[in-house]
């Protein structure tokens, strides 16, 4: 299903704000980040189109897919979310907040400035005139209602509709930001994952600190209450076989309220689904499936380093036929006797096994009850 098809359809009236205001939860390898790319390319050519995103890797992955398909579509703008915040908000506008300032450039080390007032310049900025990235959204919100919402007429005027891809990247004061957004008259279709919850634009901020990471679902689903948003769910991936699916989807509590994930991969390749690798079968592995191998830190399995693997975190994004994981002891503890993993253990975890099309394996010695067969080693003879 099409979040950005999604129209309210009962008797019962729903405000202008949901009308306008869309969240897609899209489960890994639904299309998620397509689905913009197409709804932008659909959209009448005249229209002004404003996309935002966090990562520098998902605003070229945006540039190039819409390169790609969008013809003569050229009035769609990809943004970074900070990016969007200086230029759209806080530059043009700051005046308003603080006569005879301006924005040179951008700090990205500042600590945040406790017991400094939050109507004061020294919180915003350090003395090179660089707005502080820790406050940046902080400062944006108090710029906009110190021109009394002018920022946000002006976006009424130059944009058509917005977009934001991964949306569950957001966290403290952006969020504060983005009920702004769902304020005005444009039409927002919001795009993510907050099962896929492992970044935050600023993990620092204090301000609605008990919706970071996976915990922003009740961010939504609070504002899916107040009718200010509409949610659906998109729940088939086209990426990951049922076996990775099903562990995927088992790494969260129902009572989430995700909706079962359906695979649409019928690939068979003759090793497809979960498996364990011995220790000594590790380079064997490797060397007949050329795996993704995925790590939690740079400090998990040294003694793997020859694998070469990449942090999960780094791996966001990234489709693979065959992905092998060096486990964490938590990790482990849920292959050998299903121990549940805490919410943000079980978002990486996420990530790593959805990277994932045909096969996932894990590093594991000892199986204790785990259900997961072990790979075995094709006999020399």
């Amino acid at each position: 299903m099409n979040g950005f098809l999604l129209r309210h359809t009962s008797a019962e009236p729903l405000s202008s704000f949901v009308a306008n205001n869309h969240l897609t939860l899209a489960a890994a390898g639904s299309g998620k980040t397509q689905s913009i790319v197409n709804a932008s390319v659909r959209a009448d050519p005249d229209e002004q189109i404003l996309i935002l995103t966090y990562t520098a890797a998902n605003q070229e992955e945006l540039r190039e897919r819409l390169a790609r398909i969008a013809g003569k579509h050229h009035n769609i703008e990809v943004r970074g979310w900070f990016s969007f915040l200086i230029n759209d908000i806080v530059r043009p506008y700051l005046p308003f907040a603080f006569s005879h300032s301006r924005v040179c450039g951008f700090d990205f080390k500042s600590a945040p400035q406790q017991g400094v007032s939050n109507y004061s310049w020294d919180r915003y900025f350090n003395k090179r005139d660089e707005v502080r990235k820790v406050h940046l959204s902080q400062l944006a919100h108090h710029v906009n209602k110190s021109a009394s919402g002018r920022p946000l007429m002006r976006l009424e005027r130059v944009y058509d509709r917005i977009f934001i891809d991964e949306v569950q990247d957001l966290c403290g004061w952006d969020l504060e930001i983005l009920r702004l957004l769902m304020g005005t008259s444009l039409p927002l279709d919001m795009v993510g994952d907050v099962r896929q919850a492992i970044l935050l634009t600023n993990p620092r901020e204090t301000k609605n600190k008990k919706y970071q990471y996976l915990n922003i679902w009740d961010w939504f689903r609070g504002e899916e209450a107040a009718t200010r948003l509409a949610i659906v769910q998109m729940s088939e991936s086209y990426r990951c076989r049922p076996e990775i699916v099903e562990m995927a989807d088992s790494l969260f509590s129902p009572e989430l309220g995700f909706s079962p994930t359906t695979s649409r991969n019928t690939t068979v390749t003759g090793h497809d689904g979960i498996f364990l690798v011995k220790s000594n079968d590790v380079g064997h592995y490797v060397e007949t499936f050329r795996p993704l191998v995925l790590r939690r830190t740079a400090n998990s399995g040294k003694a793997f380093e020859r694998l070469k693997p990449i942090n999960i975190g780094v791996s966001k994004g990234l489709g693979r036929e065959h992905v092998l994981i060096i486990p964490t002891n938590e990790v482990k503890k849920l292959l050998q006797c299903g121990t549940p993993l805490e919410q943000q253990r079980a978002a990486y975890l996420y990530v790593a096994l959805t990277r994932a099309r045909q096969s996932v394996a894990f590093i594991l010695d000892e199986p204790a009850n785990s259900p997961y067969p072990y790979w075995q080693r094709p006999s020399e003879s």
